[in-house]
């Protein structure tokens, strides 16, 4: 049974910057025992030996409040929430790329209706 820990905002901005795992519960509002498994499952890199002392990148943050927000919210279990993040930001980057090949398409047309006139 996941649980959620009380609120604490946090601003965090820095890409290199290192949380503790004590802090990214709090943030996330998420068990330190489901930091462990989406560690587990990759979600999120954990650097330490030992999960007590564990420091997480800030950038990794979103990821767990998003992770958090299905749990809570739909009752999506661990593992399907680590799926869920992992395909929404896959799907993120697609549009991304995607809007990028839009525009360099539509740059080539503006270059090819030159060469036409």
């Amino acid at each position: 049974m996941t649980t959620v820990t009380g609120t604490f905002e946090a601003q965090v901005s820095a890409d290199g910057e290192w949380l503790s795992v004590t802090q990214v519960c709090r943030a996330s509002q998420i068990d330190f025992d489901v930091v462990i498994e989406l560690a587990e499952l990759g979600l999120v890199s954990p650097r330490g030996t030992e999960p007590q002392q564990w420091q997480l990148p800030a950038r990794e943050l979103a990821r767990l409040r998003t992770a958090a927000r299905l749990m809570r919210d739909l009752g999506v279990n661990v593992t399907g929430a680590a799926l869920a993040v992992e395909l929404l930001e896959a799907r993120r980057d697609l549009e991304r790329r995607l809007r990028v090949l839009e525009r360099c398409v539509q740059a080539d047309g503006d270059d090819n209706d030159r060469l036409l006139r």
